[in-house]
């Protein structure tokens, strides 16, 4: 495991910590600079006691329809967890997806757009 604060691979494993359905996470130490940390620091889930996978299925729920308040009641949290987690997040989008390259052009194909106004006609 290398050290999230100084990238350094000299580290030891260091206790548990428990989270909230009694399961465990290993914790490590930094030998170089002697920060503790876990496998989620510095990631969006960092300091999270919920597991990801609940986290997880909320957020695809969410993105599939399913309303703040009905998430929530769904998964025994409040809505303002839910939002929580949505802008934890979306502030860390950019790293999961790159960029489109600048200089090149958006190429929308035919079968991908299907607009029905009145009648169904050929495309022109």
């Amino acid at each position: 495991m290398r050290c999230p604060h100084c990238q350094s691979q000299k580290t030891v494993k260091n206790g548990t910590a428990r989270l909230k359905d009694q399961s465990t996470r290993q914790r490590y130490l930094c030998r170089d600079c002697g920060k503790r940390f876990n496998a989620r620091t510095h990631t969006p889930l960092a300091r999270l006691r919920t597991l990801a996978s609940m986290v997880s299925a909320a957020i695809n729920v969410r993105t599939e329809g399913l309303g703040v308040r009905a998430t929530g009641r769904s998964f025994g949290k409040s809505h303002a967890t839910i939002i929580s987690w949505e802008r934890r997040l979306a502030a860390h989008s950019g790293h999961w997806s790159p960029p489109a390259p600048e200089a090149s052009e958006v190429t929308l194909e035919g079968d991908e757009v299907y607009t029905r106004v009145g009648e169904n006609l050929p495309p022109l």
